[in-house]
Order: C-alpha cells, then sequence, then structure tokens
C-alpha cells in the first residue's frame, strides 16, 4: 500500500513534536496535553499495526482504541517515560505500522477492518465496517496531521518546526 502521505504525516508530527523540550516554557495544560497525545498515538498505532498484520494475512482485521484511550494505560505509559522517550516510541510504532504496510498488496486496501472506537470517557462512539485502505487514508491526512497541528499550536506562532 502506498504509505508516502502517511510518513509525511508522521514527520511533522515527529518534527513538532521535537520542538517542544521536557526544559521549554510549555503551560502545565499544554504540556499534560502533549504528553497524552503522544502516549495516544504510540498506543493507537501498536493496535493498527496489529490490524495490519491481520489485513496483510487476509484475515479479518479488528482494530479497538480502547487502549490508546484508556486513562490507566495512557497514566502508565507518561510516568514510565520521558517526553522523548514517548518520541522514539511514537517513531518505532509509526515505522512498524509503515513496514507492514509498505508490505501489503494495494489490493488490500478494500478489506473490511471491524473498528470499534471509544472516547476519552471509554464511552463507545463508533462501532463498524471499514475498509482498510480508508482507515489508513484517515491516518494519513486527519488523524496525525490533527495532532501534530495540535502540537505545533503550542509552540507558539513565531517557532519554526521544519
Amino acid at each position: 500500500m502506498e504509505t508516502k502521505d502517511l510518513s509525511r504525516a508522521y514527520k511533522e508530527l515527529l518534527a513538532a513534536a521535537e520542538a517542544i523540550t521536557d526544559v521549554g516554557p510549555l503551560a502545565e495544560a499544554d504540556r499534560a496535553q502533549t504528553d497524552w497525545l503522544l502516549a495516544h498515538i504510540a498506543l493507537s498505532d501498536r493496535a493498527l499495526a496489529d490490524a495490519a498484520r491481520q489485513v496483510l494475512a487476509g484475515q479479518e482485521g479488528r482494530i479497538d482504541n480502547a487502549s490508546a484511550m484508556s486513562k490507566t494505560e495512557i497514566a502508565r505509559v507518561i510516568s514510565a517515560t520521558t517526553h522523548a522517550e514517548r518520541i522514539d516510541m511514537v517513531r518505532r510504532n509509526a515505522r512498524e505500522l509503515i513496514d507492514v504496510l509498505e508490505r501489503t498488496p494495494d489490493s488490500a486496501a478494500t478489506a473490511s477492518v471491524r473498528a470499534r472506537l471509544v472516547d476519552r470517557a471509554g464511552e463507545v462512539v463508533f462501532d463498524c465496517d471499514l475498509a482498510w485502505g480508508a482507515v489508513v487514508r484517515m491516518r494519513a491526512v486527519e488523524h496525525i496531521p490533527g495532532h501534530a497541528a495540535t502540537l505545533a499550536s503550542f509552540l507558539g506562532p513565531c517557532t519554526d518546526q521544519a
């Protein structure tokens, strides 16, 4: 499958995350949101990589973001890692996802995956089948760029993240 857009989205996300440092002047709420976003992305990429392996193997793909939205799981990741380690976790998990997608034939884009998505309160907000290609496209053009924009907004308008 084509991964150019997804790779670019992660590159921009990682650049924004790396521009935020442990010692930089960041409001406490922005720092907490940064920590949450990085843990959330790393955990959701694990779930997506699992689904990607299922699709690649010709199995029914399943996505469940419960662990990536779990207050307990996110708090565990945050308490066990530094900002730099969370960035590395995102980088590794994104690379794993992209590696599996690059081995996946384009024809798998039409494969149906069951997506069960919950919000921060753990309430189910979506439980339906989606085309695998649509999931990857949403990740590349909406989800990761949206998180990158949030991180970039914490840096202020005069910060160069490129």
